[in-house]
């Protein structure tokens, strides 16, 4: 029974300083210090910073999971970010069209070649799980804001 115990001590003993061996292999490594940067820089949803971050860490450790899944993450929400940013555009352009007295017809097909560019955009969009909740949301009420605009270009052309 003694000698189970020795032999326990033993693998225990060498399981921890494979541990620790491991542990500051991925604490001294600059590509894993630069992937929890990114990850972190992703949960403030600073989309841009945690893509570049993650794109330099996975460059310099191809094998760096947390950097692969942090960079195409970034990536799938800087898509949304720039949907937003551009449909807040494109409708504050609508709206001062609406704000005149009469629509002309070559406006009104701008208009709805700005719905058509933008609900393509969305369907070509994908959202997992991981992507900010509100920045989808966001994303889907512009989306149904140009459906409806387009709906009703439709009737009127």
């Amino acid at each position: 029974m003694a000698k189970s115990i020795k032999r326990y001590k033993s693998w225990s003993l060498l399981a921890l300083v494979f541990l620790l061996i491991m542990g500051s292999y991925f604490a001294f490594n600059p590509s894993y210090q630069l992937s929890v940067e990114a990850k972190f820089h992703y949960s403030m949803s600073n989309y841009e910073k945690a893509y570049d971050l993650s794109s330099e860490a996975y460059e310099m450790e191809p094998y760096n999971r947390m950097a692969s899944s942090v960079m195409v993450q970034s990536k799938y929400a800087l898509r949304y970010v720039d949907y937003n940013q551009e449909a807040q555009k494109y409708l504050s352009i609508i709206e001062g069209y609406a704000s005149q007295k009469k629509i002309s017809v070559a406006e009104q097909m701008r208009i709805k070649m700005m719905c058509d560019i933008m609900i393509d955009k969305h369907n070509k969009m994908q959202p997992t799980i991981l992507i900010d909740k509100d920045l989808v949301k966001e994303s889907r009420n512009h989306y149904k804001k140009f459906k409806k605009l387009n709906e009703n270009l439709k009737q009127v052309i």
